[in-house]
């Protein structure tokens, strides 16, 4: 296989989980040279998007504020609609940030054009663990998103109002002011509808998760193959000066360019990773909240379906500042190699010349939230800290 050959099947490889995800929500940035029927289609999958998930979301926050007076019951009926609304927000950045988006995947694919196949390994291997980890969080979401949305509901059959009328439950009760919403075919249209916002939504969860891990993991490739190249101008037996300078440049020249990537993946996904503790920290809470209130109810199967989706909102937070956390280890391992390298053994002016390379080592890696919050392990405990936090508060107020 030609060297364009296998740059290409490694590109797709990398972006094997995110871009059928973003495709279908039409967040992934056509071509430059892509033709009118394309970009109108593209168009046609974001207006639709929209208007699924408004049609859910409304009529949902109509309910809780204006016709649901029991707090409990309020309680559950806003999970669906409090992370509805955030992963819209998350899904309405990703599409602003399109450009940003098919820059870094430009940069991504120059990458594995320029590289050794050593290099392309570490990329590969990389990119295996996310995919690894981000299909079974997809499994999780996918399996408690469509439980609760069908199980849930369809379980309770049809409910004796105490006016003597029944009622059917559906997966996110919503204020219909036009029209009877226990009618059918009017029931049967909505369920479906709220079923496919509820597909859509897991959609977006998945698919903007899994496209900051796939940048991390590939931030986290570029420095260790900057680690790489400096311990090898550290073992460098030949000290010729000109051989030196030759690998110094390259050094300065690809700390440089991985110091640029990053930037722009800060840029894409600092928001991202905010709205996503918002969502742990409000979301994660609630569900708990139901998990405990469903224990007392002795309702297994709505338990282990909130249970679900308490394990998927943790894996995700969890996921989130894992690959934060392996930015920062490797860049203190790319700084400690940097700051250890034996500069002794190099002619006078190429030791003075690493100076640049240990000033420019010294910078800590870091992804933040919002430019506030860094992404780390340590961030992720101080986000379930405050999860139970608000969940003991919610158990004293209701």
């Amino acid at each position: 296989m030609s060297r364009v050959g296998k740059a290409e099947n490694g590109m797709r490889h990398t972006v094997w989980f995110a871009y059928p995800l973003l495709r279908i929500l039409g967040a992934w940035p056509n071509r430059v040279s892509s033709s009118t029927l394309s970009k109108i289609f593209n168009w046609y999958l974001i207006f639709t998007c929209y208007t699924l998930q408004l049609i859910v979301l409304v009529p949902g926050f109509l309910h809780v504020f204006l016709k649901e007076k029991n707090g409990r019951k309020k309680m559950k009926m806003m999970i669906p609609q409090v992370n509805g609304y955030l992963q819209l927000c998350k899904y309405s950045l990703v599409l602003r940030w399109t450009n940003k988006l098919r820059v870094l995947l430009n940069e991504m694919k120059e990458d594995w054009l320029n590289t050794t196949e050593e290099d392309q390994l570490i990329f590969r291997a990389k990119a295996s663990f996310g995919h690894r980890v981000m299909s079974m969080i997809a499994i999780v979401t996918y399996s408690a998103g469509l439980g609760y949305r069908t199980i849930l509901p369809l379980s309770k059959g049809r409910i004796l109002l105490p006016n003597n009328t029944t009622k059917r439950l559906l997966p996110c009760p919503g204020y219909f002011v036009f029209f009877n919403e226990q009618v059918s075919p009017i029931y049967e249209i909505i369920f479906i509808i709220q079923v496919l916002g509820g597909l859509l939504t897991y959609t977006i969860m998945c698919g903007t998760i899994g496209m900051c891990v796939m940048f991390c993991l590939h931030s986290s490739s570029l420095l260790r193959i900057l680690l790489n190249k400096i311990y090898q101008l550290t073992k460098q037996l030949d000290v010729n000066e000109v051989v030196v300078h030759e690998k110094i440049v390259d050094i300065v020249k690809y700390q440089t360019k991985v110091k640029g990537f990053l930037k722009n993946v800060e840029q894409l996904t600092t928001y991202l990773f905010l709205l996503e503790i918002m969502v742990e920290t409000s979301i994660g809470c609630v569900i708990g909240y139901n998990v405990v209130t469903e224990w007392e109810d002795s309702n297994a199967a709505a338990m282990i379906i909130h249970l679900m989706m308490q394990v998927s909102t943790i894996s995700c937070t969890f996921i989130m500042c894992y690959v934060g956390q392996t930015l920062i280890d490797e860049g203190n391992n790319v700084r400690r190699m940097s700051i250890t390298l034996d500069w002794y053994r190099f002619p006078v002016k190429e030791a003075r010349n690493l100076i640049l390379v240990i000033i420019m080592s010294s910078y800590p890696v870091k992804l933040t939230a919002g430019k506030v919050v860094d992404i780390s392990l340590a961030t992720f405990t101080d986000i379930i800290k405050t999860t139970v936090g608000y969940l003991n508060m919610l158990q004293k107020v209701t």
